[in-house]
């Protein structure tokens, strides 16, 4: 592999930065002797190969490679034990450094409302935020400061973004819910959805998800929340401030999720079911009753993790049995 091929790999830094100026900035210890030390770029494990290299190793798989490598090791203390000693910087959270890092190269810059893009005069949009090409804005819309609407993605009106939120692209929020009754001669008949859509400061929804509009209140994404690619928040549901969602991952109507869930790619929450603060969701997982504060549930129907863990054991164990 070539240099420019070898660069390509990892992402440089805006400037070269020292290890003593790191450490300063955002904490962690060092080996003794590598104070002095510059990174130009941070790099995996498996593409590592300069002396300028900083180093990412959050798991044991990847120390390996950290030994390999000549550059500078950003490790956690969990790991720092099979790290080579040295050429170590340890800290607590590393990936949170490598955020912060990354956060100081420039990126895509706003492009107000794009030429291709369609605002209905009867929105809101701030001027600082940006609406991309091809991005659709109806009437009675309101897009709050700095938010960032992708390429292609629609905001119906009756919803509410506020200040920095991101809508991915493709993306689709405030669409009527999908709520149905049957009348008198058995057909179904629609329920109008005109509760909006309320997404609070800072939440990011990556593109191709939708977030359906509420019957006769809101459906809500609180302060922080994260929606992975092809995520679906059906009518009235409610996802707790810091939430973070895999992909492919729903929710059916009127579910409660509560601050703080992580929720695995794939897993679904049935309509009305509350899931705790705190509460960790596996991925595949059928959540069809509640969840308390704080549990972690996989598997379908969703029980406690340990207990599906268990439970496939002893499936397996059985299985290996039989076929001796």
């Amino acid at each position: 592999m070539t240099r420019a091929e070898s660069d390509e790999l990892g992402v440089a830094l805006a400037s070269p930065r020292s290890v003593r100026e790191l450490l300063r900035q955002w904490g962690g210890a060092l080996d003794e002797g590598i104070e002095d030390a510059r990174v130009r770029r941070v790099v995996s494990p498996e593409h590592a190969g300069r002396d300028d290299d900083l180093v990412v190793v959050t798991s044991l798989r990847w120390t390996r490679q950290a030994t390999e490598s000549r550059g500078v090791i950003l490790c956690s203390s969990e790991v720092a034990d099979r790290c080579p000693r040295g050429r170590r910087w340890i800290h607590d959270q590393p990936m949170w450094v490598v955020a912060q890092l990354l956060s100081d190269i420039p990126s895509e810059p706003p492009e107000g409302i794009s030429g291709s893009a369609w605002v209905d005069p009867r929105a809101s949009v701030h001027p600082t935020a940006a609406v991309r090409r091809g991005a659709v804005i109806r009437a009675g819309a309101h897009i709050g400061a700095h938010a960032d609407i992708g390429e292609g993605a629609v905001i119906f009106g009756r919803t509410r973004l506020a200040e920095r939120v991101v809508v991915g692209p493709l993306s689709v929020v405030g669409r009527p819910g999908f709520g149905w009754t049957i009348g008198p001669g058995g057909e179904p008949v629609r329920i109008p959805q005109l509760g909006g859509v309320i997404v609070e400061a800072d939440v990011e929804i990556g593109p191709l998800c939708t977030i359906d509009a509420g019957t006769l209140s809101p459906t809500i994404l609180r302060r922080g929340v994260k929606l992975d690619a092809h995520v679906h928040v059906a009518h009235n549901v409610s996802l707790g401030e810091g939430t973070m969602v895999a992909a492919q991952a729903g929710f059916a109507g009127s579910a409660r999720v509560g601050a703080g869930v992580l929720v695995g790619g794939q897993a679904g929450v049935k309509d009305h079911a509350r899931v705790g603060r705190g509460a960790r969701i596996g991925a595949k997982s059928g959540v069809i009753g509640d969840v308390p504060d704080g549990a972690a549930v996989a598997g379908f129907p969703a029980v406690p993790r340990i207990r599906w863990l268990r439970a496939w054991a002893k499936l397996l164990g059985s299985g290996n049995r039989s076929n001796e």
